[in-house]
């Protein structure tokens, strides 16, 4: 667990949500979560499935992959800070994008049942993960239609 707070601490004043999140909070996500490590090109998300899983990208990077009208789109390239997988934990509907490894990328991996009930104790951060949500969801759609 020591680990993974410093890894969440590294971020604090960089991410608008793990700002938002007191100690105790900090505290609770570093237990909860589990180191993901992935290979170059792995990928991590499949668009269409259903996810229980978000990830804060600890370090490396990620492309985010959406299945146009026409051939697959890279909707956005995320690194260290970064988290992905969000909207389909908080919304339970089926991932929107497919996420692939850069290059050698380790995460931190929070299960849906977790990261809900720390949630439920900080709102705003919810919030704010909706309002990234609806941005995201906007790219989405713009890279379909190009």
């Amino acid at each position: 667990m020591s680990d993974n707070r410093a890894d969440l601490d590294r971020f604090k004043g960089s991410s608008k949500l793990f700002s938002l999140m007191d100690d105790t909070g900090i505290d609770r996500l570093a237990k909860v979560a589990k180191p993901a490590e992935f290979k170059p090109s792995s990928v991590i998300i499949k668009e269409g499935e259903r996810g229980n899983i978000f990830y804060l990208i600890i370090t490396g990077g990620v492309r985010v992959m959406t299945d146009g009208l026409d051939e697959p789109k890279e909707v956005a390239r995320l690194s260290a800070g970064q988290f992905f997988g969000e909207m389909a934990v908080l919304n339970d509907e089926p991932r929107t994008a497919s996420v692939m490894a850069i290059g050698e990328v380790h995460c931190l991996a929070f299960e849906k049942n977790d990261v809900l009930q720390i949630l439920q104790d900080y709102p705003k951060i919810r919030q704010v993960l909706g309002l990234v949500g609806l941005k995201r969801a906007e790219q989405l759609i713009d890279a379909q239609l190009k």
